[in-house]
């Protein structure tokens, strides 16, 4: 792979989702270089596993960043993760203190700022990559109170707006320089990063995994990027997929 060297940005003032017409559009979209996609609303955002993402217009971050990979990339299950970095790094830069719930969410004081979502669509001999975020920036207090789980907003921590358009330079020049990094490097570089603001250590918590529910103490992450908790008996239990879902 070369390194990316710049972002293509397309805009919309309206859209169903980015990550849909970034996957209605692979096709058309530069495969050598990052393409971001954001839009002032979304009609139809999402998150993972199919749950609504509330996104109401000109208050918040609606963005989807394209690009190509080989089909036998390695690190093509760290790409949230990296993302969730760069975007830790974008609101560290602006004063905050997050801290990122495995494998990609993005809490400041406990709640939740910022979710990703990574899918993937096989164009003949590479992989397209549809990495989405949405980072609550500007949305007041009580649209929060309608999300169904803690959430928070930059505006509502600070009780001011911010620049859309300053939070997303910085976390496209993260990304930038996270995705060249890991190309090289692997996701061993990230490691320490993401290990100092993983949400919940030395507590105990709850994962979904797959069909399994599983308890015990948020330990560590493996170098791979996979979360290690302790079981009861201290038995070491590595989650390669799932989502936290209490602590």
């Amino acid at each position: 792979m070369t390194p990316y060297n710049h972002i293509n940005y397309i805009r919309f003032q309206s859209i169903e989702s980015t990550n849909t017409w970034a996957k209605q559009h692979a096709n058309l979209l530069d495969p050598h270089q990052i393409t971001c996609i954001t839009s002032q609303e979304q009609t139809a955002g999402r998150g993972r596993f199919q749950r609504k993402w509330i996104s109401p217009k000109g208050v918040n971050l609606y963005v989807t960043y394209f690009f190509c990979i080989p089909t036998s990339c390695s690190f093509l299950p760290n790409l949230g993760q990296i993302l969730s970095i760069s975007c830790s790094k974008m609101l560290e830069h602006l004063g905050f203190t997050p801290q990122i719930k495995w494998p990609n969410d993005v809490l400041i004081e406990g709640k939740k700022i910022a979710g990703i979502l990574c899918e993937t669509v096989s164009l003949q001999d590479k992989l397209a990559v549809v990495l989405g975020i949405g980072i609550n920036i500007n949305m007041d207090s009580a649209t929060i109170q309608s999300i169904d789980q803690p959430a928070t907003s930059l505006q509502v921590l600070s009780g001011h707006e911010w620049s859309l358009d300053e939070a997303l330079y910085k976390l496209s020049k993260h990304l930038l320089e996270d995705l060249n990094i890991l190309q090289k490097k692997g996701f061993t570089f990230f490691r320490s990063y993401y290990e100092k603001h993983l949400a919940f250590k030395g507590q105990m918590i709850t994962v979904q995994d797959g069909n399994r529910t599983i308890q015990g103490l948020c330990h560590t992450l493996s170098p791979q990027g996979n979360l290690i908790m302790l079981s009861s008996s201290g038995e070491q239990i590595e989650i390669y997929a799932g989502s936290v879902i209490s602590s």
